[in-house]
């Protein structure tokens, strides 16, 4: 297979359809710049080089995701505080120890794997198949070889096999455990607090300007102009192509016969409900206490007429006054175990009591229509239009994709547009994250866009519903300013900082002295501060009720307990500043255990191989002897 591979891949390109071999992709470098660099190393591992071009290669690509991911957010600030570039280079640092590792121990990757693994990726099939031409042409606009590509592949398959080994060898948690950790996790406590706000303390801020230029020389970065840019576009729309495109009555056909689970009209029953609720903190009696309850509303629905007014009587469900009128339901709209109760109904009947995520229920089906299979002549417009915005969408990228490959040398859009009528069109200058029109905010074009350098132009942008090549024709590269041009940017900062210090340096005093006998409910009295609780939460919940998310309070939140009620620190959170102590504590239930047991085994597991794997690389990189060219970087 691989032969055949190598032998059929020379014809021409489509688009870089990536989805899982793209993850391979980013992960390992794989994409080539259509830029030339200078060869040197940035890392030797054991004498193996990492060279400058695949780390320049994996670091624009964390750069392009950091960047479509956090879009008007995105600044070299974050990059910076991210420490993105050693992180880089510890990635690929990584991937040379693992492999290493895994070709002492003898792993390896046989052909017939490796086959499977290129034939079963998404990437490369049609239909559910694997197609030689996808992924020829993936090859050629990657600009890589068969060998290269395989190689490439075998290498993250080996890799895989070993990090799995590592992982699937550290991941052990005993019962005893996992009953700790659940109730920790699940132990309830409620803080009081004192909000102390910045804002109100700028009133009472004075600077001057010898403070002003003093903090701007020291934080000009905090002021840069960003960098803005101006480009020229060509439109691949496909509903330009729809009138051109053929469609047969043959493909019709094979479309319907390829996809007739999506002509048929499901089975749909029209239904009634009566429910007897559960909450999730019932003890086993209490929940047996309601399933009785049930069992005798069943034994009266079996034997009354009017299913509704048992329903407006007895059931627990929003739909009570309405007699439990569920209206037409089909299947995957409810719970696995009521749908399975509910179809097995006949018009009349009455179910049993079933057991659901939320309580138990009693059904009764009034009317029953069974599903069909629409003929292929009650859809075959459908169809049509259908095969016609495919292969006009089809007919669009491969047009976009010969212009870039006609385009890659001489980049003149105009002419192009003139001889192929496709639209040209320029924008004003533009920041990332600003408006474009037709383009909007979208991330991918912002960063397709900001990755360019003036008369470069970009690989096919897809953007629903359209196709685009872009070219930089002007940048206004990112500056600082002159103090005089954002003078009152930085006062408005300056006082920002002098009120938050007064701020915190309050909340500071405050807790000192809770911290020395004073209760927070006497102080905040005595200061004029309100007093709030937060209420019952879990001490891993991701937000602290009233007080917002708060990461590094995160940290301090598990060493709170009976004796020991004040933490060390105050929380800072976009809304202030916050000085709390405990005010109740409730124990988690040791009944609910069980039912959640199984996820939080499968969490515990996965956290657990996770540490074992660090552990295990981290021993790796001591025993390795590991050079760092800081130049390079």
């Amino acid at each position: 297979m691989l032969r055949i591979l190598r032998e059929h891949a020379s014809s021409w390109m489509l688009r870089g359809i990536l989805i899982l071999v793209a993850v391979t992709f980013i992960s390992w470098g794989g994409f080539y710049l259509l830029r030339e660099e200078k060869h040197s190393y940035v890392a030797k591992v054991d004498g193996k080089i990492i060279d400058v071009r695949e780390y320049n290669e994996l670091y624009q690509s964390a750069i392009r995701q950091y960047r479509e991911a956090l879009g008007p957010s995105f600044s070299e600030k974050i990059l910076e505080e991210m420490r993105l570039k050693e992180k880089v280079l510890d990635q690929l640092i990584d991937k040379i120890l693992i492999l290493q590792e895994a070709k002492r121990l003898g792993f390896t990757v046989p052909d017939e794997e490796l086959r499977e693994a290129i034939e079963n990726s998404p990437a490369f099939q049609v239909n559910g198949q694997f197609d030689s031409r996808q992924y020829e042409r993936f090859l050629r606009l990657n600009r890589l070889t068969p060998e290269e590509f395989e190689q490439m592949q075998r290498e993250s398959i080996l890799f895989s096999k070993l990090v799995n080994l590592i992982k699937s060898s550290g991941g052990k948690v005993s019962d005893q455990e996992l009953f700790e950790i659940y109730l920790f996790e699940n132990e309830r406590i409620n803080l009081n607090f004192i909000r102390i706000t910045p804002e109100s303390f700028k009133r009472t801020v004075t600077v001057n300007e010898i403070e002003l230029k003093d903090y701007f020389q020291k934080h000009m970065e905090e002021f840069r102009v960003p960098t803005f840019a101006q480009i020229q576009y060509l439109t691949f729309r496909p509903s330009d192509f729809e009138g051109r495109v053929q469609v047969s009555t043959e493909e019709i056909k094979r479309y319907y016969d390829s996809r007739k689970e999506q002509f048929l009209t499901p089975k749909q029953v029209r239904a009634r409900e009566i429910s007897i609720k559960l909450g999730g903190q019932e003890t086993p009696d209490q929940v047996e206490e309601k399933r009785k309850k049930a069992e005798t509303i069943l034994e009266k629905a079996k034997k009354a007429k009017d299913f509704a007014s048992l329903a407006r009587q007895y059931s627990e469900s929003p739909n009570a006054p309405h007699g439990g009128d569920l209206g037409w339901v089909q299947k995957g709209m409810i719970e696995d175990s009521l749908e399975k109760a509910l179809f097995s109904l006949k018009v009349g009947e009455v179910s049993g009591v079933v057991r659901g995520s939320s309580g138990f229920f009693i059904f009764k089906a009034e009317e029953v229509k069974e599903g069909r299979e629409k003929p292929l002549e009650e859809v075959r417009e459908q169809i049509r239009q259908t095969l016609i915005k495919e292969k006009a969408k089809s007919e669009a990228s491969r047009q976009a994709e010969d212009a870039f490959y006609s385009l890659f040398r001489s980049r003149d859009l105009e002419n192009y547009s003139r001889e192929k009528g496709f639209p040209l069109k320029t924008t004003p200058f533009f920041k990332e994250g600003d408006e474009v029109a037709e383009f909007g905010k979208n991330p991918s074009f912002h960063s397709s866009v900001f990755s360019l350098k003036v008369g470069e132009i970009s690989t096919v942008v897809a953007i629903p519903p359209n196709f685009y090549l872009l070219k930089m024709i002007d940048k206004k590269e990112s500056r600082i300013p002159a103090f005089e041009e954002v003078k009152e940017e930085v006062q408005k900062k300056v006082v920002e900082i002098k009120a938050e210090e007064k701020a915190r340096q309050l909340a500071e005093d405050l807790l000192n002295q809770v911290r020395k006998g004073k209760s927070l409910r006497e102080l905040g009295k005595e200061k004029g501060f309100p007093i709030e609780e937060t209420g019952p939460f879990v001490r891993n919940a991701p937000v602290i009720p009233k007080i917002g998310p708060a990461k590094d309070s995160m940290e301090m939140l598990p060493s709170l307990n009976e004796k020991n009620r004040i933490p060390k620190e105050v929380i800072r959170t976009k809304d202030g500043f916050f000085v709390f102590s405990l005010l109740d504590l409730e124990p988690a239930d040791p009944n609910r255990f069980l039912s959640i047991k199984k996820n939080l085994e499968k969490r515990v597991i996965y956290q657990k191989q996770e540490e074992f794997f660090q552990t295990w690389l981290k021993d790796l990189r001591k025993k390795a002897k590991i050079e760092v060219n800081q130049k390079m970087l």
